[in-house]
């Protein structure tokens, strides 16, 4: 007689589904947090003594507040105002035209009323006559609608060629206009560096190839870039001077308007850790020369030629030159060389 075997089955208890999700959610965060918790961590003060600084040849640098006007560098191109006054011309001249035409309408439709209105009352007035007033003043309707065309035209071609601020500062002063014209301004265009944006109320000077400085006065943007620098471009009026002439391409110096007063911290003493921009503050000198080092964060937001600007910071000592050393271990003392008898071995 055969049987069947004996299977023992067991049943496992099923894992909660929402158990399962914390858990997971949990041990993912975990990693995370901590390293969240080390990249915050503020770097510990390091302790470094005189002969310590002496190897590792650290500079330290006493930075006051001081005011500064934030400047920087930018290239200017003396535009030729003939493409422009040409531009004008042409936007005139369809003005001109358009009104014109309007006038052209308004008479032929009064002269459409008339007809009609002597060919009702049954006046001396033949039904051919009527129809000819309608088609003449449907003809100078068509007229004017072709002239409006042409000095949308014209309005949208100065605009694409001189940009939006420039475009409308034409079309409404008419003392630019004449003076451009008459010579007496030039239009400029001010290319900035990439990455720099023109300052609020920026004052900006022109140096003219004899040395001489002129203002520029900002319009507003350009319409395009520089080919050549790829950065932010501004259209400018200038008044005309000596040496100053179309085509020239000049350097031109950016100021900002509104002082600043705060510590210029340089370039070269800012160091990068996780992410985060340090200064290395030096604390006072014991009596035998050891100094400790904090490490201080610092805005990149503000920069001024060769650092950045901290606003609110008071006299500091700073570490300009070898602040990088400082995120290692200090440097061990190099033992002077023992002093060499030159007379013990000498052979006559």
């Amino acid at each position: 007689m055969n049987r069947s075997p004996f299977v023992i089955r067991l049943r496992l208890p099923q894992p909660c589904p929402a158990c399962m999700a914390l858990a997971l959610v949990l041990c993912a965060s975990l990693p995370n947090a901590a390293m969240a918790k080390t990249q915050a961590a503020p770097l510990p003060a390091v302790q470094w003594t005189s002969a310590q600084q002496a190897s590792s040849g650290v500079r330290i640098e006493r930075l006051a507040p001081n005011t500064y006007n934030r400047a920087f560098a930018a290239t200017a191109s003396v535009q030729n105002p003939a493409a422009l006054l040409r531009l004008q011309a042409q936007v005139a001249t369809a003005q001109a035209q358009l009104q014109a035409a309007q006038t052209r309408l308004r008479l032929a439709q009064l002269r459409a009323q008339q007809a009609e209105g002597l060919y009702t009352q049954g006046q001396n007035m033949a039904l051919a006559e009527v129809q000819q007033a309608q088609a003449a003043a449907d003809t100078a309707r068509a007229d004017v609608m072709v002239a409006q065309t042409a000095l949308e035209t014209a309005r949208i071609q100065r605009r694409t060629e001189a940009g939006r601020a420039l475009d409308a500062r034409l079309a409404h002063d008419p003392a630019l206009r004449r003076a451009l014209s008459e010579g007496r301004d030039l239009i400029v265009d001010l290319a900035l560096p990439p990455g720099t944006r023109l300052p609020a109320a920026a004052h900006v000077l022109l140096r003219l190839p004899a040395g001489d400085t002129v203002a520029l006065t900002i319009i507003g943007p350009a319409a395009a870039a520089s080919g050549e620098v790829q950065g932010l471009r501004y259209a400018g009026v200038v008044a005309a001077a000596p040496g100053l002439m179309p085509g020239l391409r000049l350097p031109a110096e950016v100021r900002n308007a509104h002082a600043q007063r705060g510590v210029l911290v340089p370039a070269s003493a800012v160091v990068w850790s996780n992410g985060r921009a340090l200064v290395f503050a030096a604390g006072k000198a014991s009596a035998s020369g050891a100094r400790g080092f904090a490490a201080r964060p610092v805005s990149t937001a503000e920069a001024l030629a060769g650092g950045y600007l901290q606003a609110g910071w008071g006299a500091v000592d700073v570490v300009t030159q070898g602040a990088g050393l400082l995120l290692t271990p200090p440097p061990k003392p190099q033992a002077k060389p023992a002093a060499h008898d030159t007379t013990a071995g000498d052979d006559d």
